[in-house]
């Protein structure tokens, strides 16, 4: 490249060839102008837009064609209104050169990535994919529910199980204290009949008659509390029952109707709450909550160890109720806390475990009782659940 190649002295202005005709230059000059102008505004807009769109596929494709030749293409527009009296045609050539070049190299680079933009779904493609993933969820959620309230139903079974087997006991002695008492007083009967009723024998009819009516007045009313109980339990778990009862009072419900489960795998628990400690609310939810935590100690946390003691804490603050439950069992892996509370996540796929159990627990907590629930384990220490909900969910958003 000459010097001679920025000279202008040996060339006159584009002008002339205008003979300075007013309307003709100057409608050159204008429409140069603003398409150069035009070509600067998309120049800025494509680098803002590429700026942008940090996940925009090969951004550099994006400057090249658009950024670089409209930058290109505005100069030479311009240079095409300043050589009408400046001319500067050296300047208007290295610009034209610099345009050529990025035309052609976008020309040729595009054939290589037409195919992936080609390959880009289409709006209409999308609107499908998305109709398509919608119906797949719906089917899913509903999939879902249908196999929570499985888990419920299954939890509520537990519950009438362990309850017919605590009551199959008492009811089993006040059967055998009333056939005993039936037969003792038939043979006093028989004695009456044939006037051989001695005092003594009279006597130790009244001693055996207090003792077997003792039992089963005993153990009917032991049979009574019970149905109370897991009535209270059941009803309370079928129907929304909003209302204000104690925690105390109410968990050692839940507890008796436990209390056989608890006695078969050889459990031990603990209650420690104040008898003052007041909850608005559904009581069914609590009734769930401690039923599926107690189960998964039972079926996750002791199936590997010999000792197996459940303690729930429940304590309060100005505004919350904290509930703490803890179980010595075997503890939950590191990798695994995050996972617990997902849905059909679980460690006994094999042995039918649905992995629904802690899912029911995190939405109750959540979303019944607007609360949080978090997990601390560690291997060969046991599980801890921490609860935190408010004593009055009537005034906080839903």
């Amino acid at each position: 490249m000459t010097s001679s190649f920025f000279t202008n002295n040996d060339f006159m202005p584009h002008g002339m060839c205008y003979l300075w005709q007013a309307d003709i230059l100057w409608t050159s000059v204008i429409s140069d102008v603003l398409t150069a102008l035009a070509y600067f505004s998309i120049t800025a807009a494509v680098v803002i837009f590429v700026n942008k769109r940090k996940d925009l596929p090969y951004p550099w494709f994006f400057i090249l064609a658009g950024s670089v030749i409209f930058l290109a293409c505005g100069t030479s527009h311009l240079v095409s209104a300043i050589v009408i009296w400046e001319p500067i045609y050296g300047i208007s050539a290295i610009v034209k050169a610099i345009t050529a070049l990025a035309s052609v190299a976008t020309g040729i680079v595009i054939w290589f990535v037409l195919p992936f933009f080609l390959s880009l779904p289409s709006p209409a493609m999308l609107e499908k994919k998305n109709l398509a993933l919608q119906d797949s969820l719906d089917k899913l959620n509903l999939a879902q529910l249908s196999l929570i309230e499985s888990e419920k139903m299954a939890s509520l079974g537990g519950l009438v199980a362990g309850v017919a087997h605590e009551i199959n006991t008492p009811l089993g002695i006040s059967i055998t204290a009333v056939s005993h008492l039936m037969e003792t007083t038939d043979k006093l009967a028989e004695h009456f009949i044939l006037n051989q009723i001695s005092r003594t024998e009279f006597s130790r009819y009244i001693e055996k008659a207090k003792i077997s009516t003792n039992l089963i007045n005993v153990n009917l009313q032991r049979s009574a509390d019970l149905v109370n109980n897991f009535k209270l339990v059941a009803v309370d778990q079928s129907s929304k029952n909003l209302r204000l009862y104690k925690v105390k009072q109410y968990i050692d419900n839940i507890l008796t109707s436990l209390q056989s489960i608890l006695k078969k795998k050889q459990c031990t628990l603990s209650l420690s709450c104040a008898d003052d400690i007041t909850l608005w609310g559904d009581p069914g939810v609590l009734t769930q909550i401690i039923t599926n935590l107690v189960m998964n100690s039972i079926i996750h946390g002791f199936e590997n160890t010999n000792e197996r003691n459940i303690n729930i804490v429940i304590t309060k603050t100005e505004q919350f109720l904290l509930l703490n439950y803890n179980d010595s069992g075997s503890g939950i892996k590191e990798e695994d806390q995050d996972k617990i509370f997902e849905p059909f996540f679980t460690t006994r796929r094999a042995k039918g475990s649905s992995g629904l159990g802690l899912h029911i627990v995190f939405n109750l907590v959540t979303q019944s009782l607007k609360g949080t629930i978090d997990c601390v384990s560690d291997l060969e220490n046991g599980a801890q659940f921490i609860l935190k909900f408010p004593f009055d969910t009537r005034n906080t958003s839903g």
